[in-house]
């Protein structure tokens, strides 16, 4: 899939993991992407920018985002910008599929290690699973079908190769790192997913009830499979993540908007967040007027007069909650007593105060924030 300059770029950057480059190999790189970025359109060209990217100087890729490669993501799903839930869903199902390629080729059989094999099966459960989430309101469009679609299509399967090519980047040799690093990345597209759930429901609440509740249930199913990205990561031991863990810096998901933009269109505003994203530049936009008076899905489906509607909120808030306290039990037994995050909070104590979402505000603004709150967020 890559070759000349891009093939090179790779290569020292898996040699032994990101963290290991020295301050030379670094800036050779941020010197590669402004080469790249010179080059225009042509596909080499844009294949590197897409490698060097995480290295970029003027202005600085914070951490977490050097580290996810939320950069390639938005380049995928900027191709078809009609359909995000579908460019979503079949990026989701490449970063999976790749995963579980890595750690098969990593680990062939017969010898394979116990807890491989069990990730190798919840994996492969969980893109069975994807396969069932629908991607469109048409009867047979699962994500099963987009993909298979996507597969017979030589322009989007060379798109999707590219994707799993210019992600697969850990910041260490450790190979436990790969099921985290495709964990968090199938994360961030889940936010996406249910964010845009929330504001597509919202919005058509009152003028087409159907499309609501259609979005509310892919919601479900969105978060649902959220929970199984966790179940695999359980694979990975609390020594093995210790591993690895110091190579992924300050890189760390208090800092992801995708994160954050999905819990306010969803429950609304938390002031008990204020202090944090006024610490991380990126966030300060969280802190405006107009973030904090949004009408969340939880305040608007909370008076729908359509009790479908009622009903499929609630069955989405269910799996959401069960997914929160899941990141916090991960929290409670992988970083040991006392032990900060990497973004510097208070580990398992930040995590376990934003499990229930009694501070959030209701707020009565739908509109003024939306454009905050849409698209594939990153830096």
């Amino acid at each position: 899939m890559l070759s000349g300059r891009g093939l090179q770029a790779a290569a020292v950057q898996r040699r032994a993991g990101r963290a290991a480059l020295d301050a030379a190999e670094k800036a050779a790189l941020a010197g590669l992407y402004q080469e790249a970025v010179a080059g225009g359109a042509d596909p080499e060209a844009e294949t590197l920018a897409l490698l060097t990217r995480p290295f970029r100087q003027d202005p600085v890729v914070p951490e977490y985002y050097q580290y996810t490669c939320a950069h390639v993501y938005a380049w995928f799903l900027d191709h078809d910008p009609a359909d995000p839930v579908g460019g979503a869903l079949l990026a989701l199902h490449t970063t999976l599929a790749d995963l579980l390629a890595t750690e098969r080729a990593g680990h062939p059989e017969p010898g394979r290690a116990e807890h491989i094999s069990e990730r190798v099966a919840r994996l492969t459960e969980l893109l069975a699973r994807l396969g069932e989430v629908p991607a469109g309101r048409a009867p047979g469009a699962t994500t099963a079908a987009l993909v298979a679609a996507a597969e017979a299509d030589p322009v989007i399967a060379r798109r999707s190769a590219r994707l799993a090519e210019c992600t697969r980047f850990p910041r260490s040799d450790r190979a436990e790192e790969h099921v985290f690093l495709r964990s968090v990345q199938a994360s961030e597209l889940l936010f996406f997913l249910i964010r845009q759930v929330a504001l597509e429901a919202c919005a058509a609440r009152d003028t087409d009830p159907a499309a609501a509740a259609w979005y509310l249930e892919l919601g479900r199913h969105c978060a649902e499979v959220l929970q199984g990205v966790f179940h695999t990561l359980l694979t990975l031991s609390p020594a093995g993540f210790m591993t690895f863990r110091d190579a992924t810096g300050a890189a760390s998901a208090v800092q992801s908007l995708n994160y954050h933009a999905m819990e306010i269109a969803v429950y609304g505003y938390d002031p008990r967040k204020a202090p944090v994203f006024a610490s991380i530049d990126h966030l300060t936009a969280f802190n405006s007027p107009e973030v904090r008076d949004f009408r969340p899905l939880s305040t608007t489906m909370a008076d729908a007069a359509d009790e479908r509607l009622r009903e499929a909120w609630h069955r989405l808030d269910r799996r959401l909650s069960k997914w929160r306290g899941s990141h916090y039990r991960f929290a409670r037994t992988y970083l040991p007593a006392g032990t900060k995050a990497s973004g510097g909070t208070e580990g398992a104590a930040y995590v376990k105060k934003f499990v229930k979402k009694d501070h959030c505000r209701p707020g009565d603004d739908p509109v003024t924030a939306r454009p905050l709150l849409s698209g594939f967020l990153h830096r």
